[in-house]
């Protein structure tokens, strides 16, 4: 939305905002990559980058109108999960990728009736509208289904269109596996409940594992269905890229 494509280049590199040093899982840097690729790698210091280049506030309020409804506080270290969000919002703000832009209010109960089969009570209304363009869903579905395709969610893909993203956090106290296809979004948060790290557990491991195994299940008998706004994916303009990496143009 702030006019970056997947294929322009940022800079992977150490950082130093004040005191603090935000660094990479793997504790090495690429220099100069596209956002793609450091989407699907889920590289730190890209996703702080980027939080400074459109600013932490635009991040919050991007959070809210997919329906995140915590109060998070708009510093740059929430673009690596400082911000502390249920599974249910998180799942509920997924939604407008799998279902074409519209943010949606979960629920659990759509109809009551008396014991005679009256109703008492129908669920009325619809979503929150359109809060996601034509153009910037199809760059995210783009760049989240190669999150499964290629990236860091590998072990989640199971044949079907799907997109996702992984999350891991400080010490391995928390580990996410967002995903979804055009049929279900489904997210699993794996973690102690006081807590406590866990022993290398990351969001590209068991949490995709079982998001796995959950999506299966659900699509017995259900057809493979294309992501909203997919499209082709693009040859990258290799030559291009390599001069933009030389010259910075």
């Amino acid at each position: 939305e702030a006019g970056y494509g997947p294929l322009d280049l940022v800079t992977d590199a150490p950082l130093k905002i004040g005191k603090w040093k935000p660094q990479n899982f793997s504790g090495t840097y690429e220099g100069p990559v596209t956002y793609e690729d450091a989407f699907v790698k889920s590289i730190n210091t890209v996703a702080v980058r980027v939080a400074q280049q459109v600013g932490p506030r635009a991040v919050v309020a991007v959070a809210h109108r997919l329906g995140i409804t915590e109060d998070l506080k708009p510093d740059l270290s929430l673009a690596l999960g400082s911000g502390e969000v249920t599974l249910l919002e998180m799942t509920s703000a997924y939604m407008p990728f799998a279902n074409g832009g519209t943010a949606v209010l979960p629920y659990a109960i759509e109809a009551i009736t008396d014991r005679e089969g009256a109703p008492l009570y129908s669920r009325e209304g619809e979503g929150l509208g359109q809060v996601i363009t034509p153009e910037a869903l199809s760059v995210m579905n783009r760049m989240m289904s190669q999150v499964i395709s290629r990236g860091t969610g590998k072990v989640a893909a199971f044949g079907y269109p799907a997109g996702g993203k992984t999350g891991t956090s400080s010490d391995f106290r928390d580990a996410w596996f967002m995903g979804y296809t055009a049929d279900y979004v489904t997210s699993v948060w794996v973690g102690n409940d006081a807590g406590a790290g866990m022993k290398n557990v990351t969001g590209g491991g068991l949490p995709a594992h079982i998001w796995h195994d959950v999506m299966v299940a659900a699509h017995v008998g259900r057809a493979p269905r294309d992501l909203p706004g997919a499209e082709p994916q693009a040859a990258p303009d290799l030559i291009g890229r390599f001069w933009q990496a030389l010259t910075g143009k």
